[in-house]
């Protein structure tokens, strides 16, 4: 009966310890599929995001070309029948440049289709902003780009000048921009209605032209206007949003073979 009863309780232990590395299996399994169908998820989200951008980014593009196809109108014209004409609306407008309140915004990277920096050397300047006064409408100006060694050599015509570009909206700053801080003269983003103040142009509807360049430019001048096709150029362009969501899909299809074959009964 002693062995018996010694038996008993061995074979009761092993049940209990077999019942709990089953129950700690059961709890592990759980967790595996919680972590690995949250990546297949993740994963697989994250690549339709990517898809979506591409429709988007298409669509943007194409709409853009649409406006920039049009000939260029005179700005007193399009801002008498719409005080805020669309952004990319092609415009020319005349007027004398105020080179006293010029205004640099920067540091930026050169414009597309800029040629590499010799050496290798990162390059950065800045963009150049000039109020210009018209006889009926004044506005901002970007001129262009100017590399941070060539600030002093940056054109300042006098008299009466044509701008041809386009109408730009202000831009967002980023969650890490800097504020602009006028008394300093810097600038780090583009604030049209804050920088037209800045500019004293108080009687003025606040609206920034980016001027394109024209194949009359003078060669080896700064600042350098952005050319009219590179407005359709983006940092991230279309096709690379198929590479991205493909790269996503194929990380979703792995996740979920590794699901399959870890935890399949």
């Amino acid at each position: 009966k002693p062995t018996q009863a010694r038996f008993a309780r061995m074979a009761s232990s092993f049940a209990r310890r077999l019942s709990a590395g089953a129950s700690r299996a059961t709890g592990s399994d759980t967790l595996g599929r919680a972590v690995f169908g949250s990546m297949v998820l993740g994963t697989g989200g994250l690549a339709a995001w990517q898809a979506q951008r591409y429709r988007w980014k298409c669509d943007l593009v194409e709409s853009r070309k649409r406006v920039l196809a049009a000939s260029p109108r005179a700005l007193e014209a399009v801002v008498e029948h719409e005080p805020s004409p669309p952004e990319f609306t092609r415009v020319v407008v005349s007027g004398r440049l105020d080179h006293e309140h010029q205004m640099l915004v920067g540091p930026r990277s050169p414009p597309a289709g800029s040629p590499p920096a010799p050496s290798g050397d990162v390059h950065t300047g800045w963009l150049v902003l000039t109020p210009l006064h018209g006889e009926r409408v004044s506005v901002l100006v970007n001129r262009g780009w100017v590399p941070r060694d060539k600030v002093a050599a940056i054109e300042q015509p006098r008299g009466e000048v044509c701008v041809e570009g386009v109408v730009r909206a202000a831009e967002e700053p980023g969650s890490f921009a800097l504020p602009n801080d006028p008394e300093r003269g810097s600038y780090f983003w583009i604030d049209v209605a804050g920088m037209a103040l800045d500019a004293e142009l108080f009687d003025a509807v606040p609206l920034l032209v980016e001027a394109t360049a024209r194949s009359d430019d003078p060669k080896g001048v700064w600042p350098r206007p952005r050319s009219a096709s590179s407005l359709v150029s983006f940092r991230v362009e279309p096709p690379m949003h198929l590479v991205y969501a493909g790269t996503w899909a194929t990380l979703c299809a792995a996740s979920a073979a590794m699901v399959a074959l870890r935890f399949r009964r």
